[in-house]
């Protein structure tokens, strides 16, 4: 479909252009230096080339006065046939050299005897000036005998021509001492007024929304490129179609359309600049294309192609004249040699199967076939327009379907990664759930086990102890004077030191609060218990919402608070610790634990001991928010903040109450 579209519009190119000879089916040319257009009266929309002999006067740069009544007449070089170049004419026997001088001279019979008409001149090297019945009426550069004396310069011009019942002698002096060959390489059109300025506008329109495409497309590219900076193909391709459109628009492929945006531009360096674009580009394309296929392209050719910048550059700062020329011809003929590698190289991709593939064959393929045909126009091969501009427009959007497939792929594997993702996150997050249940389990059942041992020793253990330090000092008292009775007492101290220490640690497996208003294990008595084994001053403080603390999270705390009181007594060397443990209704209960010893440096600590990891996984299972902070000399603070959904539940019930 693209590529009908694409082939409409260079038809629509191609079709204004319709000569009266070509519609008349006839073909009026010069013969000896006339020619006569009496026969072919002209029309609107109807142009004619004046392609036939011209009298050529080869060397010289003649003017109308040399041809002055009077005046010696100028010995001819014969007639040369234009559009055409006198390096394929020969003079005397003798062919002709690219660079030199000549004068053309022709005699037109006009079909009106009055009115205008308008004359076309394009792309004619290096330099001219063309007179009409005397009168200066075009000027490109200025002619001269020498590269010294010439000024180059290579434009579209539109002449307008008096019809005053008489013929028009047409008098063109060209030279050339800058570009490889000289002559009129192409047909000096001739027409009625207005048809060659809509054919102008209409070659310049086309050429500007050809280059309009080639630069969104480069923009675009651009802009995907600072998206996601890790792929450079869509730099290079960027900078291939910013290139393409710097070329288009200053070179004479679109009639040097740059002229009209740019007015201040001088054309000299605008070819300069054309010829940069021309000899660059190639290096970017192939840079783009390896990067997308970078097993079937070899670096070797893009060696290559940079070295051919480096020697334009060259040449142009050390030979601008006819070397640099012949060095574009001979990039021209390459291009030929290295898009039948890229060819092939996607072909093999495409047997391959690498995505995108087949579709940069066929921008690639109307590329060859473009660039073959003006290569062939260029050398004279051919009369044909120039096809540059359509086909690098087709190959872009061939690049951006293939970028499309690329992304159809990617986004496909993104969308298949994204369900497998979301699959495993669910698997993972029921193992966390289920790892997170087992890890309560177990610690709901190490601490029953806890219970159900302290439970037996202070039933068991601790009432025999008891008995056992009871009978011990009621048989001391009666045996009282006896050798015995200080051994008795003595038994009668040990088990009760002995129940003392087995009643500490049932309390210590489960330290149950006596006040029937708390739920589970006593901080205070924790903090008792330390303060009359250690010595340290020990306050406790602890705040509650509710009446009765229901927190199953209590006992979780209630170990992390032990955890954090041992370290301090065993570690810290304070003198005071202070424990709180408040609970103000925002869903949250609180521990803290603060030492005023030596404290540690966290930044320079070698790792967590034990202690330190047991609260963090004590913290972790009942999802709370364990902090440790501590700094050389200045103590240690020991924070843990859990949820209490007790409170949630409560308001809950008592909102519904309510209601």
């Amino acid at each position: 479909m693209i590529t009908c579209i694409l082939i409409a519009v260079i038809l629509l190119a191609t079709a204004g252009n319709v000569t009266a000879s070509e519609k008349n089916g006839k073909s009026p040319r010069a013969t000896c230096g006339v020619f006569d257009l009496q026969g072919y009266p002209l029309a609107k929309g109807e142009a004619v080339a004046l392609d036939g002999e011209w009298e050529f006067f080869w060397g010289r740069l003649l003017t109308p006065e040399d041809f002055q009544p009077g005046q010696p007449v100028p010995e001819s070089s014969g007639y040369m046939s234009l559009p055409g170049r006198w390096t394929s004419h020969k003079s005397k026997g003798q062919a002709l050299s690219g660079t030199g001088q000549a004068t053309f001279r022709l005699r037109l019979l006009p079909a009106h005897n009055t009115g205008r008409l308008s004359l076309r001149l394009f792309d004619i090297h290096e330099a001219y000036k063309l007179w009409a019945n005397g009168v200066l009426v075009a000027q490109s550069g200025v002619p001269g005998i020498s590269a010294e004396t010439e000024v180059p310069v290579r434009s579209l011009h539109l002449a307008e021509l008096a019809l005053n019942g008489h013929p028009i002698e047409l008098i063109l002096q060209v030279s050339n001492h800058h570009f490889r060959f000289g002559g009129v390489t192409d047909s000096i059109m001739v027409a009625l007024p207005g048809t060659l300025e809509k054919f102008r506008a209409r070659d310049w329109g086309l050429a500007l929304f050809f280059a309009g495409c080639m630069l969104i497309m480069g923009v675009y590219h651009l802009f995907l490129f600072f998206l996601q900076k890790r792929d450079p193909a869509p730099l290079y391709f960027g900078l291939y179609c910013l290139l393409v459109v710097g070329y288009s628009i200053t070179s004479n492929t679109s009639q040097w359309v740059a002229s009209v945006i740019f007015p201040w531009w001088p054309p000299a360096s605008m070819e300069i600049f054309s010829l940069a674009c021309f000899v660059i580009w190639p290096s970017l394309l192939f840079r783009f294309l390896k990067e997308l296929y970078p097993d079937e392209f070899h670096s070797g050719l893009q060696y290559f192609l940079d070295a051919r910048i480096v020697i334009f550059f060259c040449l142009l700062i050390l030979a601008p004249g006819v070397p640099l020329y012949w060095f574009i011809a001979l990039c021209l003929l390459q291009t030929m040699a290295y898009a039948t590698y890229y060819l092939h190289r996607l072909a093999l991709c495409i047997q391959r199967g690498r995505s995108g593939a087949k579709y940069l064959l066929v921008g690639l393929a109307m590329q060859f076939f473009a660039g073959l045909n003006d290569s062939l126009t260029h050398f004279g091969v051919i009369q044909s327009i120039y096809l540059a501009e359509p086909a690098v427009c087709l190959f872009v959007l061939t690049q951006s379907m293939a970028l499309a497939t690329r992304f159809s792929l990617a986004f496909d594997s993104v969308e298949r990664l994204s369900v497998e993702l979301e699959h495993k996150n669910e698997a993972l997050q029921f193992e966390m759930e289920e790892r997170n249940r087992l890890g309560q389990k177990v610690v709901s059942i190490s601490e029953e086990e806890r219970r159900r041992i302290s439970h037996e020793l202070h039933d068991g253990l601790c009432q025999q102890l008891t008995g056992a330090r009871l009978r011990a000092s009621a048989l001391a008292h009666k045996y009282a004077g006896s050798d015995d009775a200080q051994a008795l007492a003595e038994l009668a101290d040990l088990l009760n030191t002995s129940t003392d220490d087995a009643y500490r640690t049932s309390r210590g497996l489960w330290p149950v609060e006596h006040d029937t208003s708390q739920a589970g294990p006593s901080l205070e008595s924790l903090v008792r218990s330390i303060t009359k084994a250690t010595g340290i001053k020990v306050t406790f403080e602890k705040e509650y919402f509710c009446k009765k603390c229901m927190n199953p999270n209590v006992t979780p705390l209630y170990r992390i608070a032990q955890e954090a009181l041992t370290n301090a007594v065993k570690h810290s060397q304070s003198h005071c610790i202070q424990v709180r443990l408040i609970c103000h209704g925002d869903g949250k209960i609180k521990l803290s634990v603060q030492d005023d010893g030596i404290g540690y440096d966290v930044a320079t600590s070698k790792g967590e001991g034990l202690g330190t990891s047991i609260m963090a996984h004590r913290a972790k299972i009942i999802d709370a928010e364990l902090h440790i902070i501590s700094f050389p000399q200045s103590g240690t603070y020991v924070s843990c903040a859990a949820p209490c959904s007790v409170l949630t539940i409560s308001n809950q019930n008592s909102e519904r109450s309510a209601s």
